[in-house]
């Protein structure tokens, strides 16, 4: 049998990617990563360490996956909450919000954020964009960009962050072919709204 480190740990990174979402960290238990990843425990000790390292190693690859050569979104534009829905609304994305949440629950009180740097330059861009359509005048200059980036943020991610709530509200999944083009149909409408057009 050929050995393929490098593939190897992906195949860990990926395992532990669908634990972690589904569990957090304090419920993901390393013999199921394992299994997922076709591996034994002491592989999975031998690249990562510890249960802790391995789930900042898959914080730190989904953030690398998603900076810098991912095509860049457009932050300020008319489309820009139903775009940003349409990232958010894949697969691997929804897993990324769910880490998000676990991390949230599970660390917060933990001290630093994973890979912080990372994630802060990321949203200091999209600061200075809303900044620059302010000037421009394609943007309201008297709202807080900050505020904006936060809300926005809120907007695209609540609806799948709590589907509970989404079904309860709308009588349909955050997934939902139906919901998923009535909630771009609103968003479009509603930065439409917040612009002043």
């Amino acid at each position: 049998m050929t050995r393929d480190p490098e593939g190897t740990k992906r195949r860990i990174l990926d395992a532990a990617l669908d634990e972690f979402a589904a569990k957090g960290l304090d419920g993901a238990r390393v013999d199921a990563i394992a299994a997922r990843a076709g591996v034994n425990k002491r592989m999975l000790y031998y690249y990562f360490g510890s249960k802790d390292h391995l789930y900042r190693a898959v914080l730190r690859n989904r953030l690398a996956d998603r900076a810098p050569t991912e095509v860049q979104r457009d932050q300020t534009g008319p489309d820009r909450l139903a775009e940003l829905q349409d990232r958010l609304i894949r697969p691997r994305e929804r897993e990324y919000i769910r880490l998000l949440m676990w991390e949230a629950i599970e660390r917060a009180g933990r001290g630093r954020i994973e890979d912080e740097a990372l994630r802060r330059a990321g949203i200091e861009r999209w600061i200075d964009a809303v900044k620059q359509a302010q000037a421009e005048g394609s943007m309201p200059a008297d709202l807080d960009p900050e505020q904006v980036v936060l809300s926005e943020l809120a907007l695209t991610i609540f609806p799948l962050a709590f589907g509970q709530l989404t079904r309860i509200v709308t009588g349909r999944s955050p997934t939902d072919p139906r919901f998923v083009e009535e909630r771009r149909a609103f968003l479009s409408q509603l930065a439409r709204h917040i612009d002043g057009d």
